[in-house]
């Protein structure tokens, strides 16, 4: 099990842990006035599906949107995912939203700080006409991004480090107290393949939520994306079974990445590791590479997005997607009704 401490140097915990409790007087003020409903703003054009977390970090987001984007294509429904957009610039998009192109390619992908009007921008564009009458938005960690209100708040616990029995932001991950996951209508424990793991998770979850988790699944990879010589193939998983890697990634969660190379190849990989949503230059990839000795790099398709062009040895994307465990139906089930209810409003 990770650690439940927080990102933080420990040496200064006492620094971390005072922080923690200002953090915490300002987090419970900006809810109670959203609680309130102040500065809460309502979209009318499309039902909104929020799917966020309790904590910094990882907890495996972008599959589990990714998966939703395809269940909203299957009852008919067109996915927006709204999304901030970490280092997004004028002249270059996010890696998210450059991953969500691939990942959800049916989806349309709308960047912006200030997501209603970012969303208002996009349904009154040109052609909007075309897809906007049956369309549903993703909001893309948006659980704590209160202002645009949602008809649906789907949390994601990940298994590998829940961090529900820890602190505030600096001195633990929690963004906002742990008991406030009550709010959400569903609860998703991700990356649940350890049953340990899962059964931690689900015992914190039912401790200060007061009822058990909805749902839990897995990250799995799908096939392997392998770019060589200019050229890109896919191969099955277990092309990498026995090969010696460099495992890459700027992952908020980067021990689930690594543990899954490792258990992919069956080989403990050599690691690289930087900051979430940080730059990885190849050139320091290649270094890393030759002097572990390894064959190729693997690397999330959220990081390869950012030196895609510049690739110089084989490189491996995983094509990431989520299996279910338990609960499936049942969050089938409450997207295709908070689609339906929206739309028996609109009707009325």
């Amino acid at each position: 099990m990770a650690d439940p401490r927080g990102p933080m140097p420990r040496l200064l915990a006492p620094a971390w842990w005072l922080m923690a409790r200002c953090y915490g007087a300002a987090v419970a003020w900006r809810n109670a006035r959203f609680d309130r409903g102040v500065g809460v703003e309502r979209f009318e054009a499309a039902p909104v599906i929020s799917i966020g977390n309790m904590t910094a970090g990882g907890t495996g987001k972008s599959p589990f949107v990714a998966w939703s984007a395809a269940v909203l294509s299957d009852i008919g429904a067109n996915a927006v995912i709204a999304l901030r957009g970490y280092g997004a610039t004028a002249a270059q998009e996010s890696d998210e939203a450059r991953e969500y192109a691939r990942a959800a390619p049916a989806a349309r992908v709308v960047v912006g700080a200030r997501r209603r009007e970012a969303l208002c921008t996009a349904f009154a564009a040109g052609g909007a006409d075309a897809w906007a009458g049956s369309a549903a938005v993703l909001l893309d960690d948006g659980f704590q991004h209160r202002r645009l209100a949602r008809d649906l708040d789907i949390v994601l616990v990940d298994a590998t480090r829940p961090a529900l029995d820890g602190d505030l932001l600096p001195n633990g991950w929690l963004r906002e107290p742990a008991r406030n996951i009550a709010r959400a209508g569903l609860v998703v424990i991700t990356k649940a393949h350890d049953p340990a793991e899962r059964a931690r998770a689900a015992e914190l979850v039912a401790r200060v939520r007061g009822r058990p988790h909805d749902a839990a699944c897995e990250h799995v990879w799908k096939s392997l994306e392998v770019h060589a010589d200019g050229a890109r193939r896919t191969e099955p998983v277990d092309w990498l079974r026995g090969r010696r890697v460099l495992s890459a990634c700027a992952l908020g969660n980067p021990r689930h990445f690594h543990g899954m190379v490792a258990r992919t190849t069956g080989v403990s990989p050599a690691e690289f590791t930087r900051a979430d949503h940080a730059a990885m230059d190849p050139r320091d990839l290649e270094a890393a590479r030759s002097r572990a000795g390894a064959e190729c790099v693997v690397t999330s398709r959220k990081d390869f997005v950012k030196f895609a062009a510049a690739i110089a040895r084989t490189t491996v994307v995983p094509d990431l997607g989520i299996s279910f465990l338990e609960g499936e139906q049942r969050v089938r089930d409450a997207i295709a009704a908070c689609v339906s209810a929206r739309v028996a409003r609109s009707s009325a």
